[in-house]
């Protein structure tokens, strides 16, 4: 047997009830994702893509009859435990996971205080190395605070406000990427202000 968490943006969405929203899954297990994820595509007959071998992870994409499809990225896990690995996530929200350790057990692990963020309806940074790690994060936490219509929490805030020009640092596709998910979100506007407010 071996331990499958389900983490990010679908526990995310499941624990807020937007249960009809979720069309892609992010699975971490232990160790040798690629070969396991090639044994799940070929039992179910999903479609199979080494996405990054070197990091050990892989997707698998089923696509029903007319419909959107459904994408699952399967990851090996970063750090010794589960616990290590969420806490090399982005935004506490994000850092939450479901533990699949036998049918019909499921356990939540939640080390940076996420669900109680999603009841605040705050977006937080994990820590300060969440942000420079990855410049894209910066115009993450508008776009999750504009998309869920949550507070940015204000020491995320000024961190964003301090490093902004280092977004200058990834790649073009990327911050295309994000600014186009804000521009389908609901309010539009609202994300334009906020990234003039913090000076992205």
């Amino acid at each position: 047997n071996v331990p499958v968490y389900v983490v990010g943006g679908v526990v995310r969405d499941f624990l807020l009830g937007q249960k009809d929203k979720i069309t892609d899954l992010d699975l971490v297990v232990e160790h040798s994702a690629i070969p396991l994820a090639r044994q799940v595509a070929d039992r179910l007959g999903w479609a199979f893509y080494p996405l990054d071998e070197l990091r050990d992870v892989a997707r698998l994409v089923f696509t029903a009859n007319h419909g959107d499809p459904l994408v699952c990225d399967i990851a090996r896990q970063r750090g010794e435990s589960i616990e290590h690995d969420l806490l090399l996530r982005d935004f506490t929200v994000n850092a939450l996971a479901f533990a699949l350790k036998r049918p019909g057990q499921v356990e939540l692990v939640d080390v940076c205080h996420g669900q109680a963020d999603l009841q605040a309806r705050l977006i937080r940074r994990v820590s300060a190395a969440s942000l420079a790690d990855d410049p894209v994060r910066l115009l993450r936490a508008i776009r999750f605070a504009v998309q869920l219509n949550f507070a940015l929490d204000e020491q995320t805030r000024l961190q964003i406000k301090r490093t902004c020009t280092t977004v200058t640092l990834a790649s073009a596709e990327r911050v295309r990427d994000e600014l186009w998910k804000m521009l389908t979100t609901i309010a539009p506007a609202r994300a334009m202000q906020e990234l003039q407010n913090v000076g992205l």
